[in-house]
């Protein structure tokens, strides 16, 4: 088991959607940074320390932060896309006042965004994707437009992959709520191959099994899709009882694993207590013969992330029910488990201090010492 120690905790009025960590101005001290529902941004150190509050829109939540240093000049940029479909990317100065950098704008919402060198210019570019159907490749530098592509409907995760023999050969896998799995060639955005699914399609990851390359895919169909990448051939599928939510790769003792999550709305319409609910969502870790070695039943899961600290391998689980769980990635054994009366939106982990941060739609943030082991 881990020992959690809670350090300390803060409230606002409004739920907090997303945190990141990072050194925002290279003052050499990483920082957290928290977006609110109406568009609140606020900085704080590790210790808790509230360094600044900033209105960043007009009550138009955000939920995708990440601190990068985007144009390489060794300081970092904070990027902030959200509902009102602007991507917004700022610099701060030592005494956390932000400066705009660029900004583009989208026709709707922004799903996601990633940063990757999508045609070897040696500069990471922007992926983002919408709402509004398009997916952009954008320009660090300015945030000009290099390539977009549009699907039928709007974009909700995307993912890049990179030819093992030929590095240079880069795509981009996208999903849509069309139904549809496309992928793009990086250098120009050409559409290189598509397959169409009865529902909606909210996740897509690669997955290296047995030497053999494959997207996995899924959404409201409710089913497991296993593609291999080179044939474009469907190998397999799973039904699920729930929405196919987050699907993602971890490497563990030298080797792949799958980690799949599916997700239950009932909670939505419910008048019954939400502590009271049976949910058929659930946690799943595939092998790489496509079993299930360890699921965790009964849980909806708002957040996750997988942690490497000093040779030990977990899984952050933030909940709808309010638990936030350190699971070890290859057995699916609970290390660590707090329980909140809100649920978990986000849940971020500093290394160097061996901080554990979660925020909760009541509007509050925890800081978790990881202590011994």
């Amino acid at each position: 088991m881990i020992n959690l120690e809670e350090k300390w905790h803060c409230k606002v009025d409004e739920p907090i959607l997303q945190i990141a960590i990072g050194d925002v101005n290279k003052n050499g001290q990483n920082e957290i940074i928290a977006a609110s529902k109406s568009g609140g941004l606020m900085i704080l150190s590790l210790t808790g320390e509230v360094l600044a509050n900033k209105k960043i829109t007009e009550k138009s939540s955000i939920w995708n932060i990440e601190v990068r240093d985007i144009d390489n000049d060794d300081r970092n940029e904070i990027i902030l896309a959200g509902l009102d479909g602007l991507l917004r990317v700022f610099r701060s100065n030592t005494s956390y006042e932000l400066e705009i950098f660029w900004k583009h704008q989208f026709g709707a919402s922004i799903s996601g965004f990633l940063e990757y060198d999508i045609n070897n210019d040696n500069l990471n570019e922007i992926i983002a994707y919408s709402i509004d159907k398009s997916l952009r490749v954008l320009n660090p530098l300015d945030g000009s437009l290099i390539w977009g592509q549009l699907f039928e409907d709007g974009i909700g995760d995307a993912i890049v992959w990179q030819d093992p023999s030929e590095p240079n050969l880069r795509e981009v896998i996208a999903t849509g709520n069309d139904g549809t799995v496309r992928i793009f060639k990086g250098m120009n955005g050409d559409l290189s191959w598509f397959k169409r699914f009865t529902d909606k399609i909210r996740c897509v990851s690669l997955f290296k099994s047995n030497g053999n390359e494959l997207i996995v895919c899924g959404g409201d169909d409710k089913m497991l899709h296993f593609i291999e990448k080179i044939s474009h051939n469907e190998i397999k599928t799973i039904q699920c009882q729930e929405y196919v939510w987050k699907c993602s790769q971890f490497e563990s003792m030298k080797k792949y694993n799958l980690l799949v999550s599916t997700y239950s709305f009932d909670f939505f319409d419910s008048l019954i207590n939400i502590d009271d609910l049976e949910f058929n969502s659930k946690v799943m870790c595939f092998n790489q013969e496509l079993d299930i070695i360890w699921e965790i039943n009964n849980v909806n899961v708002e957040t996750v992330s997988h942690v490497i600290l000093k040779g030990l391998k977990f899984f952050i689980i933030g909940t709808t029910r309010g638990k936030t769980q350190l699971i070890e990635d290859i057995t699916g054994k609970i290390l660590a488990e707090i329980k909140k009366n809100s649920c978990v939106n986000d849940a971020k982990f500093d290394l160097d201090t061996k901080t554990l941060i979660t925020c909760h739609d009541d509007g509050s943030l925890f800081a978790y010492f990881l202590g011994e082991i």
